[in-house]
């Protein structure tokens, strides 16, 4: 009896330590998979180049000017050219290269970004990009939508969209109402947003 009562203890303790590493392998799964579904890029400052590599910046201004050729600014002293990359993220915005852009229109403004490069302004299963350009008299906004965060960016039209959301009734339904909505970016941004998040986000 006395050896038995040992030998029990042992076998519980053991089923007790493999029960724990069951659980955290699972944890460790999990974990892994909502990291894998994000749709983020990396954080801090950074420029993406023309080879897909990263470097990284503690800081990066976006420099413009009369006579001056508008570039980037790394750490306020590595010069950086639109030619050498196709995305870059600062302080204030993550921004793509017209290189990665679908759009026959030229972009040759620099208010935000380097010239011919657009924003994202929505991100999610839809990502939304604006990007300004010259139409001839003025500044005007051109927008771009994305399926995940591998797929084409592709100039908006309402045939684009509808095919991105087709799935989901309310996004749809809001895009097709007949009600005027102003600036008319705005339909295109609460239908993405609906059909990112399952309902329209409001902030007070």
């Amino acid at each position: 009896m006395k050896n038995i009562i040992p030998a029990i203890t042992l076998l519980f303790c053991a089923a007790i330590l493999l029960f724990a590493c069951a659980v955290s392998k699972n944890s460790i799964v999990i974990q892994k998979s909502n990291s894998e579904n994000t749709n983020a890029e990396p954080a801090g400052c950074f420029v993406q180049l023309n080879d897909g590599s990263t470097k990284q910046f503690a800081s990066l201004e976006l420099v413009t000017g009369v006579l001056t050729t508008p570039h980037l600014l790394g750490d306020s002293k590595i010069i950086i050219n639109s030619k050498d990359i196709k995305a870059y993220q600062d302080k204030n915005r993550y921004a793509v290269s017209a290189k990665l852009l679908t759009s026959n229109k030229a972009g040759y403004v620099a208010v935000e970004t380097l010239p011919g490069f657009a924003v994202k302004v929505l991100s999610g299963k839809v990502n939304v990009y604006c990007r300004k350009y010259y139409n001839g008299s003025n500044t005007a906004e051109e927008y771009f939508l994305q399926y995940g965060s591998d797929g084409n960016i592709i100039a908006y039209s309402g045939d684009v969209l509808i095919n991105m959301v087709k799935e989901d009734t309310k996004a749809l339904e809001y895009f097709n109402t007949k009600s005027k909505v102003s600036p008319k970016s705005k339909k295109i941004l609460v239908t993405i947003q609906i059909f990112n998040n399952g309902q329209l986000i409001t902030r007070n």
